[in-house]
């Protein structure tokens, strides 16, 4: 009984938390819009905003961390857990649950004591508003530390599942411990400094990462817990500690990176607000009369819908919700209609708001604005190359889209632009800003954010339900995202120390080969890895490696993040694994082996369209080449 209150009271203050968190990203839209109309209207900005967002930053992240774990938040590669049942699936959870628990544990002490640390010494911002530093850091110490109460908590849930479900539960019990053994001695021989070759150690623990992710250890918890062991085996554990506890405060309080969260704000609420299906009539008036029909008026308002959505995911959900069913009543082809949906939500990863795109900067350290910039063309070229395979397989088979519209007068088309125009202007205010350089990308986001609540309740579409649905979903996706993120930072840092990145880059170098065929190496590792990881976590474990040879090639960095975002969006539409045809499974209850034949093309196409890139890098590097000109 008293478990239970005291469990009752854990979920209260998680939840109380998150709502923080939420709150905390709608403050950050505001007083960043705020501060761009002050300094733009009258010369006079909001003195401290950069410093105050990225202490923010810290508790729109960590407030949220406990409850994403409660809700089964965290991505976490599901190949070989969800074939298990009973007690090995449970001896599983524990075992991960135990791992990740001493990993953060060490986190919340150490962020105990710099939060500590900060109070004592009264450390401050030095700026022009002096802000402590020690109520940013002591929120990392209370959301770190509730994370692994709540570790605590499912630990103690699993292991009452197996006294139950198994007569053998202690001998089970045992078995769970063994991972958490097994680091324990790691973490005890690099204690007494016995050297091993840094190399070695490095790939070692890359090898043990691929079989913690496929054990189902949430990529984060992965990233950290073997950080924390190769960084102890090679620089012991005095400095393995400090980067433990600096790292997730320095990378997430980022004035740069609060982009994430307004991003992922503005395509939530442009997703709540409903905005898709009046770009969807729009797009009916102007292609609905092109063979195909619906199908390329489906790409055509996918790719518009992209540039206030920046999520693959969300913009598949979307377009699944809305134009699934419009194409099978005027009798397209089932297969057609979820291949166009599957592919088409997929644009929005590379059409600005692009939260990959953004993601890819962090890792490489690149220009968030000009990587932004460079999606917009292959963007396009994507969706121009899906409108041209509809377009030649429904004149070789009307019997695909039998039904087309009628063409309409331009006067009607234009016209029917009065449906579409917040949307239009909110991928102006993005890109236009970012592109002339009249906002940051932050900036452009709080604005974009701003702008999709102000139009959902100008329009009256967007409810007070469609507001909490979307700051709840954006806190969330916030702290799944920035977990990994910081995380990942840890894990470059022991990357950097193992030398792997070097050694990598002075192998390819090496090779007396053609770089083109290094290039073609590096694509099909990710088609391949896209069959089974979720490529957010692919990316982070393997671009620090790779980016250096990439650069030393002679390849374009802007070019190569368009190369890598596309390569994700690939990945969301190939089998057995891609999200968006789970998403359009769930939602139709179409059999998935139909949506697996519709995709196909579609995935042709995405061949073509990255020979298009390959042959053509313009594409991706004149715009940001025009910037601030």
């Amino acid at each position: 009984m008293v478990l239970e209150k005291l469990e009752k009271a854990q979920a209260s203050v998680e939840n109380a938390l998150s709502t923080g968190s939420a709150a905390l990203i709608l403050f950050m839209m505001a007083v960043t819009t705020l501060d761009v109309f002050l300094r733009k209207a009258f010369n006079s900005p909001l003195p401290g905003i950069f410093s105050l967002c990225q202490m923010v930053m810290i508790g729109v992240v960590y407030f949220a961390i406990a409850y994403v774990q409660r809700e089964k938040g965290h991505v976490r590669v599901d190949v070989v857990i969800d074939k298990l049942t009973g007690s090995p699936r449970t001896v599983m959870e524990i075992a991960t649950l135990l791992v990740a628990l001493a990993a953060f544990g060490m986190m919340a002490w150490k962020a105990g004591q710099f939060a500590w640390t900060s109070w004592v010494t009264s450390d401050h911002e030095m700026g022009l508003v002096e802000y402590p530093f020690w109520p940013a850091k002591s929120v990392l110490f209370i959301g770190v530390g509730l994370l692994c109460l709540r570790f605590i908590t499912d630990i103690r849930h699993h292991h009452a599942e197996l006294r139950q479900g198994s007569d053998h539960w202690m001998s089970l019990s045992i078995l769970a411990l063994l991972p958490l053994v097994i680091l324990a001695l790691f973490l005890f021989t690099g204690s007494f400094g016995i050297e091993f070759e840094p190399t070695t150690v490095g790939w070692a623990l890359l090898f043990a990462m691929i079989v913690l992710l496929f054990g189902g250890l949430p990529v984060s918890f992965a990233l950290l817990a073997l950080s924390v062991v190769g960084y102890w085996i090679i620089a012991g554990p005095g400095r393995t500690l400090s980067i433990v506890g600096i790292v997730p405060y320095a990378k997430v309080a980022n004035w740069t990176f609060s982009v994430i969260p307004l991003f992922i704000l503005m395509g939530n609420l442009a997703f709540q607000g409903g905005f898709a299906n009046s770009l969807y009539i729009t797009a009916q008036k102007w292609v609905g009369h092109i063979p195909g029909s619906l199908a390329q008026a489906t790409v055509v308002g996918g790719a518009v819908f992209g540039a206030a959505c920046g999520s693959g995911l969300a913009s598949c959900a979307t377009l699944t919700r809305i134009c699934v069913p419009a194409m099978r009543n005027v009798g397209i082809d089932t297969r057609l209609a979820v291949g166009t949906v599957a592919a088409t939500g997929t644009i929005a990863q590379m059409i600005p708001p692009s939260i990959l795109m953004v993601i890819y900067a962090i890792i490489t350290d690149q220009s968030v604005a000009k990587l932004l910039i460079a999606g917009i063309i292959p963007g396009l070229v994507a969706a121009f190359w899906y409108m041209v395979m509809i377009y030649i397989r429904v004149k070789l088979n009307p019997k695909l889209a039998p039904h087309l519209l009628e063409a309409v007068p331009w006067k009607e088309r234009f016209l029917s632009l009065r449906y579409s125009w917040g949307i239009a202007v909110l991928g102006l205010i993005v890109m236009g800003g970012i592109y002339t350089g009249t906002f940051t990308p932050t900036e452009a986001g709080a604005l974009g954010a701003f702008g999709a609540l102000a139009l959902g309740a100008f329009t009256k579409r967007l409810k007070l339900e469609n507001l909490k649905e979307a700051l709840g979903d954006a806190t969330k996706t916030t702290a799944m995202i920035f977990l990994i993120i910081a995380t990942a930072m840890v894990f470059g840092y022991f990357l950097g120390i193992s030398r792997i990145p070097v050694n990598v880059s002075d192998f390819l170098l090496g090779l007396n080969v053609p770089r083109i065929y290094i290039l073609i190496g590096i694509l099909i590792m990710y088609i391949i890895a896209g069959f089974f990881i979720d490529m957010i976590a692919f990316a982070f474990l393997t671009l620090p490696i790779i980016f250096p040879a990439v650069l030393a090639l002679g390849y374009d960095p802007l070019w190569f993040g368009v190369i890598t975002v596309h390569m994700f969006e690939v990945a969301l539409i190939t089998p057995p694994f891609g999200l968006n045809l789970f998403i359009i499974r769930g939602m139709t209850g179409i059999p998935m082996g139909e949506i697996i034949r519709g995709v196909i093309w579609f995935s042709v196409m995405d061949i073509v369209t990255l020979a298009t890139y390959v042959a053509f890098p313009q594409l991706a590097t004149w715009l940001p080449s025009m910037m601030g000109r």
